[in-house]
């Protein structure tokens, strides 16, 4: 619950306003995956690595509380699944991926 939260305030707080969001999730042989996809209200000059650092933001130019990111990444990581962000242009993507549990 606290990953998806974590993503869904993000993309509230940063997202362009009046545009889509996209969530999808798939499942194949070996995972599940979930996508997260906006369009950046601001420009995006970082890399898509850092932005998952603990204190940075989406704007660099802001200084107040920690990455919401980075608390996801933590618990996607506690949870043995793989956090991937993606920057394309001004889209911002998200992607967890969780292993099916072998029974």
């Amino acid at each position: 619950y606290r990953i998806m939260d974590n993503l869904i305030q993000n993309i509230l707080k940063y997202s362009m306003p009046y545009s889509r969001v996209y969530i999808d999730m798939e499942e194949n042989e070996d995972e599940y995956v979930l996508h997260f996809k906006n369009m950046s209200a601001t420009e995006m000059n970082f890399d898509a690595a850092e932005i998952t650092e603990r204190f940075v933001r989406g704007d660099l130019s802001r200084n107040t509380e920690g990455s919401g990111l980075a608390i996801a990444q933590s618990f996607t990581e506690m949870q043995n699944g793989k956090f991937e962000v993606q920057i394309d242009g001004d889209l911002f993507k998200v992607n967890l991926r969780f292993h099916k549990k072998e029974e």
